[in-house]
This record gives C-alpha cells, structure tokens and sequence, in this order.
C-alpha cells in the first residue's frame, strides 16, 4: 500500500473540500453584499440627518419670520387706522363749519407729523395721483413720487400691507422696509404708516420663541441654539447670554467664526466635551435671520445617527450564520453522492498518500472516474510542486479558525471543554485558549450564571441536534458576565446520547443593552409626546387668550376714538379694565401738569393723589412688577395695600408723561388659580397702555387745538366765529321753547385816546381786565365774546327785556365804579357803553339782531356815553 500523502488538505474529503468551497464563495459575497448595503445605508443616514437638522433649522425660521411678519402688520396697521379715525375727526368739524378744509387739513398734519414709529419711521400721505399730501421733509411736499414701485402699489390698492426694500440717500445700502396705508376718500388721502422692518424688533416676544426651540431635540444630545452674528449666544440649552466668537474645536479651527461669516450653510467640526476620551464628529445646519441680526443653528452627533450602522452590521453577522448552518447540510449531502463512485479509487490514492508518487491509475474505466484517474496521474505529476503551496493553504485556514471574530469551542456533554479559538478565550477573560481548556472542568456550573440554561441547551441538542441563537449569560474569568448568542451542534451515538458538542459563541451584550436602550428610549418618547401635546394645549389656549385681548384691545380703540374729550373715555377704560384683568383690581391716574401730580379718573384701593417721585415705574419709564417672590421694594403711593403684588405701568407718550394704569393683584402671581401669568401680564398692559396713552394725548391735542379756534388769545373770551355759531344755536333752540335771548353790544369810551395817552400795552392790559370782570359778573351758561377791537358782545338766554336791561346797567355801573387799569405808579377809570337787542323782538335771525344790538350800542355813545341804550 502507498502511504498518503500527509497534510491537512489530503486528509479532507471530498465532501469537506466542496464544504469549504461553498463557505468561502458564501463568506466573499457576504462581505461584498454588506460592504455595498453598509455604503448605502450610511450615504441614506447622512442625507436624512441634514434633512432632519435643515427641515428643522427651516421651521424655526419660518416660526421666527411669520410671527415678526404678523407682529409688523398689525402694529402698523393699529397706527393707521388710528390716525385715519384722527382725519375722520377733522373732516367732521369741517362738516359742521367749526373749521375750514384747510384748517382742518393743517391741524390734522401737525398730528400726524408728532407721531414716530419705531427710531426713524414716520406718517406721510400721498393723493390718489402719487402727490406727496403730509410727509416729515417739507422738499417732498407736492411732489411726483409715482416713479417708485411701492407707490405705484399704493396708487392702485390704497390699502393693505406692503413691504420694500429702501435706502435713503445717505445710506450705502437698502434695508428692508414694511408699511400699512388707509384710505382717507373726503380728502383723497392714501395714509401710509412706515419704518425699517429691523426697528420693530421689540415687538417681538422672546420669552414664547425660547421654549418652542429648546424643546427640539435630534438624537440623545442633539439641539437648536441662536445666536448673533457676533457670536452671542440668545437661546441655547445651557450657555444663553455667552460670547463663543472665538470658540476652536478640537484641531483648533475657529468653526463659530465661519458660521458666523457665512451665516447659511452647514460645518462638520470634531468636538470633545469635558471628561471625553477623544472627540466626535458634530453636524451643524445653520440660517440667517438678517432683521434680528440672528442665526438660528441646529446640531447634533454624527454618531448618534449611524446607530443603525451598528445594529445592521450585528444583524448582517447572524444571518451570515443562519446560511452557514443551512449551508453546511446542503453541501455535505451533495458531496455524500459525489464520494460513492470514488471509493473504487481509494486504492490508487492511498499509493499516493503514502509518498509513492510513481504510481498510475489506470484510465480505460472511462465516464467520470477514468477522467478522474486521468486528473490523479497528472496530480500525482504535479504534487511535488504543489507541496509547498498545501503547506501554505494548511496554515492559511488554521489561521481562519484562530482568527475567527465568533468564539468556537468543542466540548463533552459533561462540560469538559476540548478545544477553543483565542476569540472565546478573550471573549471569557483567559489570556489563552489554553488556560481556558485547562480551567474549565464543568462547563455548565463554571461559566453559565444560571446552569439551568445549559441543562435547557443540551435538552434541545439531544432534541434537534442544532441549536442556533439560543442566548445565555456567561461568566468571564474575573466575574463579569455577558449576553452570548450559542449556535451548536451535537454528535449523538447509536442511543441518541451526545457524544460531544460544538459551535460558536457571539458576544451580544451590546445588542442587549441596545434593546434595553431602545425600551427606555421608546418610554422617554411617549412622556416626551404627553408632554408636548399638554404644551401645545396650553399654547392654544395662550393663542386664544391673546386673540380674544386683541379683539377688546381694538374694540376699546374704537370707541376711544370716538369719544370727544379726554373726561368722556374714562368709563369707556373702566369698562374694559374689568375684562382685561378679571382677577384684578385695576385704578387709572391722569397727570395734572399744574399741581405735578397724578390724580384717580377711577381707582380700586387706592383713591389718593400722588407725585411721580412715589411710583418706582414712573421713575423707571416702563412698567414695575412686584409679586411675592421678586423681593423688590413697593411703590410709596401704595402704602401697605401690596400683599399679593402689583403692576404699575407708565402711560407716556414722545417721552411725556400722561398718566399710569395701576393692577393690584387679588391672588398672588404664579398661584393655580390665576387666569394670566407674569409675562402675559406685562405684555398686555403695555399693549393697553401704548394705545390708551396716544389716544388721551391725541385727544388732549385736539381739545387745545379747538379751544385755540374758538377764543380770542388776548382776552381768552370766545371768538367772532364761535359767537356767530352759538348765536345760531342759541336762537334755533329759542325758537322750539318759545323764549327770548337777549344780546349785548359793549363798547369802551375813549378807547383810542386811552392807547394814544398809555401805549398800546395798557390798552391790552384793559381789554384783559374788562374780559376778566366779564366772566365774573354773568352766569354759568351766559356766553361772553370779543366781538372786535374793543366791543365786545354777550348772549344771555332765556330773559325778558327788564332782566336784559338790569343786567346791562349792573355791568355799566360795575365798570365805572369798580373797574381801575393799573399802571405805572397810577389807576386808571374806564367806562363802557351798552346796547341791548332782544330775539325775536328785535329781529328774526342772528343777524338782524347783532345790527340791531349795534345800532343800541351807536344811541349810547350818541346819547353821551356811559350809559345803556335799547334798541327802537
């Protein structure tokens, strides 16, 4: 017999080579096919983490802009329907004859220019044509500004919205402007309110913005932050209000500067935080918000997102050892049918496995074994040559097995390990695998936490005779334990008995702590949902609740406007305090600049004047809370009445002062009961109290302006105008209740030589003097004018010739007797004549009645002066 050819390839049979045939094929396309998937699912990670991030960063920029867009609108629009209300105002006086159209158009002008907006925004109004109406530059006026694109819109919509880009003529570059118009038809005024989109910023409320970007998270650490163009931080999780300009990561690159300098786009930079042994790579989506001057920027771990990575490389290994099992029966069958017809050759190979290399077999038994005696001569011709490369192959698969990343063992159904790769050793905590083979004696009792799960695997291996996946915890050398997936096998005797066991152990405890991570994770999501589901509830509430203050706040305008002195819009206010703060008890001070203090219109607790020194927010210039945990000192006005706190927010307007709006809390701020909370509180007194005091400032502006139309500024007594209106009034309402109105025509004696002998200067003195002895010697509802010059007229109502008559002589005599002009180191006596007309005795209408009170007055002076006279 020829001795075999030793070396472990020769020993294999035919079955065993077809075996590892397919394993290795198997073990190639595996490993292409799960480098290919694993690109592909990293290059799909990658583009849904910056879809994520940007879709992110984009929302809370969209949130950001939409809610300035609407904060803008309506603030303009307040402003110019306002204004609007002012001009409908005017052009009633015109209606009525109390001002002519230009009167009333230039009054109106002074009001609308007295206005800003913002820092540098303004009132202007254009007609139908493009022709400047009102504007702040005086060169604009009755000018053509047609050629521009906005008001072109103007020209065509006449009201609504617009926004523009605009730069004044020393400016280098435009910036973004916004304003609203109105339409004014009696006038063929387009009323425009206007300023700089980045002026209106304070109308914006960081506080709401704040809590909906903290609230986004990505990842386990991922976050949005903003912050400015100078590396300020304004919104961030943990660094708010921190300058990280000059921030390096961890190669040194000063990423913040480039975010900064670019302000859209996206950065990878490796970042370390304290108490990390090596840095990790951070994705950062950013934009920019160029009227708040922000950038609003969403970052997170890169590695926080290839999580799947992980898991799809675990799973790709354990479906890689579910085909090899089912694999290995496949091929070893095929091989079983292969090998038969092979064994009428064993007897030429085993000449040759013993060395005899010279050694033939003969090849006429044709069909597949006379080939393959032909292939074996030619083995046999080559074999010496092909020794070395067996050799080579030899320790090239024993390296697969010492190298194998699975640990694979063989044991005996006692627990007696027989052999083991390097990989199960270290798996275990053994330096090698031969201090395992030699310290484990009972498999079960030494290495399994709980033994019963080996009793259960070799329950199933006598069952089945192949286990896979069956999972258990083992006990490494120093204690510890981990999770370990177990694929074996069983050979069985002719009784069913396991002879002994092999396979491969796969270390799993990172998938356990994984599915327990997912567990947990999983949980945190759902009280993460309840939470933002109770969060946004509250928001629609706060959304309904500030809707429903809009409503009132210009349903209260409204009425404001209509209302004709600042006394008539107190119980409009008082109305509306009681919806604005149900809790609360609300007091509204007037400022009196002659006694400089401010005084109750209508009051709660408190009913007592004050000085503004006494009030912490007027000293202040904005609204002053105190509640019970802010610990700041009350206002002095207040006394002790500040047990649950108080709100005292100035109303002021172009930096003078008009009066203060005063909340006294009934139930502490931030208890459960309260219906509004501290920032709502603030933010909607100073709603009410910028409209409140423009319109108390507008209306106290149009009472001076009538008052200045009305009365003669050297006397203070009423106009020729306002008598001709009053006279008309007067003696329409005679007419309906059938009594007379008597008038009297008062002309000083002498006037001329008394200005030609004291100046003019006293004889201003005595036209003032008379006026004032006037007003002291008629009644209430009696109506003294100037008439002009140095006649003057009153109109007394309901009297009868003899009480007309008494009246006039009393005034007579008062004058000549009572009245002296005091001048230098002298005093001087006056006299006066008088003529009385009565309606309708002496005439049927104001005029005829003035000329006959005239002519009373000429018969006077006629008959000697100092006297009275009465008509016919």
């Amino acid at each position: 017999m020829v001795e075999p050819v030793s070396g472990p390839l020769q020993n294999l049979s035919i079955r065993s080579k077809l075996l590892l045939g397919y394993f290795f094929s198997f073990l190639v396309a595996l490993i292409l096919g799960g480098l290919m998937q694993y690109v592909i699912v990293r290059s799909t990670l990658t583009e849904t983490i910056e879809q994520e991030l940007q879709t992110s960063t984009t929302s809370i920029l969209r949130l950001v802009k939409t809610v300035t867009d609407a904060s803008i609108r309506n603030h303009l629009r307040a402003i110019a329907e306002k204004n609007r209300d002012i001009l409908a105002g005017f052009h009633a006086r015109t209606l009525t004859g109390e001002l002519t159209k230009a009167e009333a158009q230039s009054a109106a002008t002074k009001v609308l220019l007295s206005q800003t907006i913002g820092t540098t925004g303004y009132i202007y109004c254009i007609n139908s044509d493009g022709i400047v109406q009102v504007h702040p530059q005086k060169a604009l006026l009755g000018q053509d500004i047609s050629d521009n694109v906005f008001v072109q819109l103007q020209k065509e919509r006449r009201v609504g919205y617009l926004e523009y880009d605009w730069n004044n003529p020393d400016e280098a570059i435009s910036r973004p402007k916004a304003l609203y118009m109105t339409y004014f038809e009696p006038w063929d005024w387009i009323l425009s309110a206007s300023s700089y989109r980045d002026e209106f910023t304070s109308l914006f409320n960081l506080d709401e913005l704040r809590d909906d970007i903290r609230s986004i998270t990505f990842g386990k650490t991922g976050y949005s932050y903003v912050m400015d163009s100078n590396g300020t931080l304004i919104i961030h999780p943990t660094l708010e209000g921190t300058n990280i300009y000059d921030s390096t990561d961890s190669s040194g690159r000063r990423f913040i500067e480039e975010v900064c300098r670019e302000k859209n786009g996206k950065i990878i930079y490796p970042w370390q935080n304290p108490g990390e042994t090596e840095p990790r790579e951070k994705l950062v989506i950013f934009n920019y918000i160029p009227e708040f001057d922000w950038i609003i920027a969403s970052s997170s771990y890169l590695e926080e997102f290839y999580q799947p990575l992980r898991t799809l490389a675990t799973a790709t290994l354990l479906m890689a050892a579910l085909l090899a099992a089912l694999l290995l029966p496949l091929t070893w069958w095929i091989a079983n049918s292969i090998s038969k017809p092979v064994k009428t050759l064993s007897a030429g190979f085993e000449q040759g496995a013993e060395g005899n290399y010279s050694g033939r077999i003969d090849t006429q038994q044709g069909g597949e074994l006379g080939e393959l005696a032909n292939y074996y001569n030619i083995f046999m011709t080559k074999l010496e040559k092909s020794r070395h490369h067996l050799q080579l192959s030899e320790e090239k698969y024993r390296s697969i097995f010492e190298n194998a990343v699975e640990g694979i063992f063989q044991s005996t159904a006692e627990g007696i390990i027989l052999d083991a790769n390097p990989s199960l050793a270290r798996m275990l905590g053994f330096d090698n695998q031969t201090s395992l083979v030699e310290y484990v004696a009972d498999l079960g009792n030494q290495l399994y936490v709980n033994p019963e799960r080996r009793i259960e695997l070799l329950q199933q291996l006598s069952e089945h005779g192949t286990v896979f996946g069956f999972e258990a915890q083992l006990r490494r050398l120093d204690g510890s334990s981990i999770w370990a997936s177990i694929n074996s096998r069983a050979s069985l005797d002719e009784k069913g008995n396991i002879v002994h066991m092999e396979g491969s152990i796969t270390d799993i405890t990172r998938r356990k702590e994984s599915e327990m991570a997912v567990h947990e994770a999983k949980t945190e999501l759902e009280q993460r949902v309840d939470e933002r589901t109770s969060e946004l509830s509250r928001y629609v509430h706060r959304l309904e609740a500030r809707n429903k203050e809009r409503a009132l706040l210009q349903e209260m305008g409204t009425l404001v406007q209509l209302c004709h002195s600042q006394t008539e819009t107190f119980p409009v206010v008082r109305r509306f305090m009681g919806q604005f703060f149900p809790d609360d008890t609300v007091s509204l001070f007037i400022f009196n600049k002659s006694t400089s203090e401010l005084e109750p219109v209508f009051q709660g607790d408190t009913s007592a004047p004050f000085l503004a020194d006494e009030c912490w927010g007027l000293r202040q210039g904005k609204p002053y809370l105190l509640d019970t945990t802010n610990q700041r000192p009350p206002c002095a006005h207040l006394g002790n009445m500040t047990t649950n706190g108080s709100l005292c927010a100035p109303l002021t307007t172009q930096n003078e002062l008009i009066g203060l709006l005063l909340v006294q809390f009934q139930t502490p701020m931030g208890s459960p009961e309260r219906l509004m909370s501290r920032s709502s509180v603030l933010r909607l007194a100073s709603s009410i109290t910028e409209n409140l005091a423009l319109t108390i400032s507008n209306l106290g502006l149009r009472e001076s302006l009538r008052l200045q139309s009305i009365l003669d500024p050297l006397t203070g007594l009423y106009n020729r105008r306002y008598m001709d209106e009053v006279m008309n009034r007067e003696l329409a309402r005679a007419t309906r209740r059938k009594h007379s109105v008597a008038v009297l025509m008062l002309d000083l004696d002498h006037f001329k030589q008394f200005n030609d002998t004291f100046g003019h200067d006293a004889g201003d003195l005595a036209l003032t003097e008379l006026a004032a002895f006037l007003r002291v010697k008629i009644r209430g509802e009696d109506v003294p004018c100037r008439y002009g010059g140095e006649e003057f007229a009153l109109i007394l109502n309901e009297v009868t010739e003899e009480t007309a008559l008494a009246k006039a002589q009393e005034l007579c005599d008062g004058i000549r007797d009572s009245l002296r002009i005091k001048l230098d180191g002298s005093e001087e006596r006056i006299t006066a004549s008088i003529g009385v007309a009565l309606f309708p005795q002496h005439g049927r209408d104001a005029e005829t009645v003035l000329k006959a009170a005239d002519e009373a007055l000429y018969a006077a002076k006629g008959a000697g002066r100092d006297q009275v006279a009465l008509y016919g």
